[in-house]
């Protein structure tokens, strides 16, 4: 693995050396937005993929028209579930031609590296081990040298400003997690605490492995996660029943489906806004034996957990529609930011249910830290909208934000789950007292009127 920082030229110089030397492996090159990815085999570039939203390839096959947008969701989510290659899936079902497919990622490469010679700070990582193949019946009509030619005559022909929403990053690599250590020895371990060296190293392999677990589901997702079993006997059971699924209570399998739902930017797909048209999307979706059984999104059984966290989605759902009613804000939509919000929590959990971490301090700091951190970059990398990515940050206070923050303390284990908003003060800015005690009464009788603790 090689990486470090680049300037424009000598970009030009690595992609020529990886061109003349015929070199197989993976090119990240990372910006303030994202991430853009070459694939190399033998010198020549035969895939590209961003994890900017407006840079994926679904998005734009459906904004230049070459696709249905509800067609290309629909083929998206299936290789998604599938965990297959959305061009492998595009040419199986006839949905292109390769020679349009090849023509339409050749653009796209040109527009993502116009922005890339754009950045104002780029750093690139190299993986010569990263598995390359060759996708089959597609071809790149682009070369390295070609790719930076058309790539400087787009940013020099471009007068428009370029607009940046800055990506949250998953401490999930090996900087990103030194990094993100050292920071939990800061809040977790105060100054008159006598660790040693040897313990500090302890806790950091404890860490490292706690971050490897979860890098094995998230680093290669495109926002989703491995929800419980029973989330699919569920639905399972449900489809036999009545032949619908209610997503109410079973958060891992809304915040999937929600990631579908947001899986391309397009004017005639708006992303749900609600639990209610999440329902509406999967139903509309029709791809129950992928979403249900698909093995690998599926985790192995922790019942006490899985029993807690739903109970967790079903009380702060029920105590921030009541609150939201009384705040201002559609009730769905406080409904499906809270089944959202407990995911990123309920994941570290898991791995820490395995991997116990025995200091506390460190403990209270990863619980406090790391599902906020995991939260705004599977938020951001799915596209949510924007007020569930501020809900998964909680850094500034919004009038969502502070439906669950009043709910917040009728679920079990509270200290647990994360804060919606910075601070309590930061509540008042938005609110009243006289109006949060209101939404709080009403929070609390919509909790203990449906006896939802005991669920």
């Amino acid at each position: 693995m090689i990486r470090g920082n680049l300037d424009r030229l000598h970009l030009g110089d690595l992609l020529h050396w990886l061109e003349l030397g015929g070199q197989t492996g993976r090119l990240t090159l990372s910006d303030e937005v994202g991430e853009r990815r070459l694939d190399f085999l033998h010198g020549r570039i035969v895939y590209v993929s961003s994890t900017v939203p407006e840079e994926r390839l679904a998005t734009w096959l459906a904004r230049d028209g070459l696709l249905p947008a509800e067609s290309v969701r629909r083929l998206l989510s299936a290789a998604m579930l599938r965990h297959e290659l959305f061009t492998d899936v595009l040419l199986a079902e006839n949905a292109i031609s390769d020679t349009g497919l090849g023509a339409s990622l050749t653009v796209l490469a040109e527009l993502m590296m116009g922005r890339i010679l754009d950045a104002k700070e780029l750093r690139f990582e190299l993986d010569p081990g990263h598995p390359i193949r060759d996708p089959s019946g597609l071809y790149l009509s682009l070369t390295p040298s070609r790719l930076l030619l058309d790539a400087a005559r787009r940013v020099d022909e471009s007068k428009r400003p370029r607009t940046t929403t800055p990506s949250p990053v998953l401490p999930l690599d090996e900087e990103a997690m030194e990094d993100f250590f050292w920071q939990l020895v800061q809040q977790g371990i105060p100054s008159d605490d006598p660790v040693d060296g040897d313990q500090i190293n302890a806790l950091h392999d404890i860490i490292r492995n706690v971050m490897a677990s979860l890098a094995q589901w998230l680093a290669s997702s495109t926002g989703l996660v491995p929800q419980p079993a029973d989330h699919g006997e569920v639905m399972n059971a449900a489809l036999e029943t009545t032949g619908q699924v209610r997503l109410f209570g079973l958060p891992h399998a809304t915040w999937n489906l929600m990631v579908l739902a947001c899986s391309i930017r397009s004017e005639e797909l708006q992303p749900p806004t609600g639990l209610d048209s999440v329902d509406a999307f999967s139903a509309s979706l029709d791809m129950w034996p992928e979403i249900t059984n698909a093995k690998r999104w599926q985790r192995g059984r922790a019942r006490t957990l899985d029993r807690l966290t739903r109970r967790v989605a079903i009380v702060w759902s029920r105590g921030a529609a009541a609150a939201a009613k009384v705040l201002g804000v559609d009730p769905a939509t406080a409904e499906l930011a809270a089944h959202l919000i407990t995911v990123p929590t309920d994941l570290v959990l898991w791995v820490l249910a395995a991997l116990p971490v025995p200091h506390q301090g460190i403990r209270r700091a990863l619980l406090a830290e790391l599902p906020r951190r995991i939260g705004a970059g599977l938020g951001h990398l799915a596209d949510f909208p924007e007020d569930f990515r501020q809900v998964l940050k909680g850094q500034v206070a919004t009038d969502l934000g502070v439906c669950l923050h009043v709910s917040r303390s009728l679920i079990p284990s509270a200290a647990v789950w994360p804060m919606t908003v910075p601070s309590d003060e930061a509540v008042l800015s938005l609110a009243t007292p006289e109006t949060l005690q209101r939404a709080a009464t009403a929070a609390r009788g919509a909790v203990d009127g449906q006896g939802a603790c005991r669920e």
